[in-house]
């Protein structure tokens, strides 16, 4: 199993963030994964509330996800956990995951080659895409805010 970890800074207010994550996937948007851009998968987020215990003070929502694409090249199944923490004033996007390699032992020795950071390269990406949605929402909340005040 190999594991994978990212985090970015995103300019949303925390309490906000888990539900536009939440609502981009319920829009049905895809992600790009594996190694080729025209490679696309939907990833299913469901809210669940967790103790992260790495804050041992306070319970926090995360959204557990799922990815499975579905194309000519075997890419892992992938599945994990987003969480978001207050970070001065922005707020953290972290995203933990696992996946088995595709194919047994051939798969293996492909992941521990170069298959482990296609998937760092996708996970990266994966994030990029959630900060900028959910920034860019950010913005349309905040002009329509400002022409209606």
């Amino acid at each position: 199993m190999t594991r994978m970890y990212a985090k970015r800074d995103v300019h949303c207010p925390f309490s906000a963030t888990i539900d536009m994550i939440k609502h981009l996937h319920d829009s049905g948007a895809g992600h790009r994964v594996g190694p080729f851009s025209s490679i696309r998968t939907h990833v299913h987020c469901d809210i669940a509330e967790i103790r992260d215990l790495t804050d041992g003070t306070r319970i926090h929502e995360a959204l557990t996800f799922r990815w499975r694409a579905h194309s000519w090249i075997p890419l892992p199944v992938m599945s994990g956990l987003i969480t978001v923490r207050p970070n001065g004033l922005a707020t953290e996007l972290r995203m933990e995951g696992t996946y088995v390699p595709p194919l047994g032992p051939p798969g293996q020795l492909f992941d521990r080659l170069i298959g482990h950071r296609i998937a760092q390269r996708t996970v990266n990406r994966f994030l990029d895409e959630l900060r900028n949605f959910i920034e860019q929402e950010r913005q349309k909340e905040r002009r329509d805010y400002a022409t209606t005040a």
